[in-house]
């Protein structure tokens, strides 16, 4: 490996650092007046984004197993914002937002926004908005590098 400036150990804190911090453990309201936690509501907005995904690609795609992902599904189901269909003659489930789902993403999305752009203004004080870009292009491939990649 090149030399750069973090140690493969001190990356792999940074990533577990931000990690904890998008996986905040208390509820809140995005607007609609359901407490939600954050990753139930970006899995919410993941399924809006993604009509017919099914709970296995889910998990796939939120490095979840498949029991978590079906704990959360059936939070959601029993708050009325999502539904499962099951495919005529196939075990296969598909999942869609119900339209109180649908409510709640745009507000959680309307919430979102607001609070990135603020956060991201104090970023661009260090660094250029090409830096920003390329640091999320970084994030994306990682996210998808590690669904395959087994460590040793």
């Amino acid at each position: 490996m090149k030399s750069i400036k973090y140690t493969p150990y001190e990356m792999s804190t940074i990533i577990e650092r931000m990690n904890a911090l998008n996986t905040i453990t208390a509820a809140k309201d995005y607007g609609t007046g359901e407490s939600m936690h954050t990753v139930e509501v970006h899995i919410l907005s993941w399924i809006a984004a993604n009509p017919g995904i099914s709970p296995i690609q889910v998990a796939v795609d939120w490095n979840r197993t498949k029991g978590a992902v079906s704990q959360i599904i059936k939070k959601l189901e029993e708050k009325g914002l999502l539904v499962r269909d099951k495919e005529d003659g196939r075990k296969s489930i598909r999942l869609y937002v119900t339209e109180k789902g649908a409510t709640l993403d745009r507000a959680h999305r309307a919430y979102d926004t607001r609070n990135y752009e603020g956060f991201l203004k104090l970023v661009e004080k260090k660094f250029s908005l090409k830096e920003i870009e390329r640091g999320f292009e970084l994030m994306e491939e990682w996210i998808e590098l590690s669904k395959t990649w087994e460590p040793s």
